[in-house]
């Protein structure tokens, strides 16, 4: 199946501190290192190492981050014929790594750019799309567009709502799948009752709790797949890792459950490695290997 990732393209700027900054202080960092990001570009660089046939609609700026992001996602294996090159500058993220957790803050940039009429063309372009994947660090309006366009084409579509933004019950309903962490829960739906939330919305909504694992709905109820026990080196990413494998096991008709644990596992591949993108070799490596062995 032939999945479509419509999202933000980032060059991240990542470095260590030995504690988060406060307001007006001054820290020693270190291990400075300049990666290619963005939850659209990780989302679709770690699919892309599950499944062969990935195509990407973004956006960048006319510079040199722009020409690095699009030689990093041809390199893996992504179509890139759909990103377009803006006025406006690449989008930068700049990451604060402490003890492997991460604070991080976003420049959209060229991401918020997109327009409706490049969605359209993306989709004429790929009419054997089985699955798109979005986030919100594009334009809402693209957004919007984006599912009610691959409504009407009866195209699934798993939305991963963050950063965190409010969306509307018609945009929720629209949605196959909807993929927040904790905290974006709690802010979209207001309540921390995440067993009722997964209930209400069966099928559909699948909250991930971090170390705790995913919740999801599964055999007529909320049940929890608990998440790997890793020696974490950097959390960056995790989310898009999840989605990607996530896509790429209902992309395979593996069923929510498989799915699911297909998403763990790649996340957790991703905490073990520096970087958003950094385990993509190992992913591809193993699939691979599992795929030889299973046949």
């Amino acid at each position: 199946m032939k999945i479509g990732v419509v999202g933000s393209i980032n060059v991240d700027m990542v470095y260590s501190l030995p504690k988060f900054l406060k307001l007006g202080e001054t820290l020693m960092g270190s291990n400075f290192q300049l990666l290619m990001g963005g939850k659209g570009a990780n989302q679709a660089v770690m699919t892309s190492a599950l499944v062969d046939d990935v195509v990407f609609l973004g956006a960048v700026g006319k510079d040199s981050f722009g020409t690095n992001a699009i030689a990093n996602l041809t390199s893996k294996g992504v179509g890139v014929e759909n990103i377009s090159l803006k006025d406006n500058s690449t989008g930068l993220a700049i990451i604060q790594l402490v003890n492997g957790e991460n604070s991080i803050a976003v420049i959209p940039g060229a991401n918020l750019d997109i327009q409706k009429s490049e969605i359209d063309h993306f989709l004429d372009q790929h009419p054997d799309l089985g699955l798109v994947i979005s986030q919100l660090e594009i334009n809402m309006d693209a957004i919007i567009h984006l599912v009610d366009q691959c409504k009407a084409r009866h195209i699934s579509i798993i939305l991963n709502p963050a950063p965190a933004q409010k969306l509307s019950s018609d945009l929720i309903d629209k949605v196959d799948y909807l993929i927040p962490n904790e905290n974006e829960t709690e802010f979209l739906f207001n309540s921390q009752d995440y067993e009722k939330l997964v209930t209400d919305f069966a099928g559909k909504l699948i909250i991930t709790l971090g170390s705790k694992g995913v919740m999801y709905y599964d055999q007529q109820k909320a049940v929890i797949s608990p998440s790997q026990k890793i020696e974490v080196v950097d959390t960056t990413g995790a989310g898009d890792s999840f989605v990607a494998g996530f896509a790429a096991g209902i992309s395979k008709k593996l069923g929510i459950k498989a799915a699911v644990e297909l998403g763990i596992e790649i996340a957790s591949l991703t905490c073990i490695s520096m970087g958003a993108q950094g385990a993509y070799e190992r992913v591809k490596k193993e699939h691979y290997e599992k795929a030889r062995n299973s046949k």
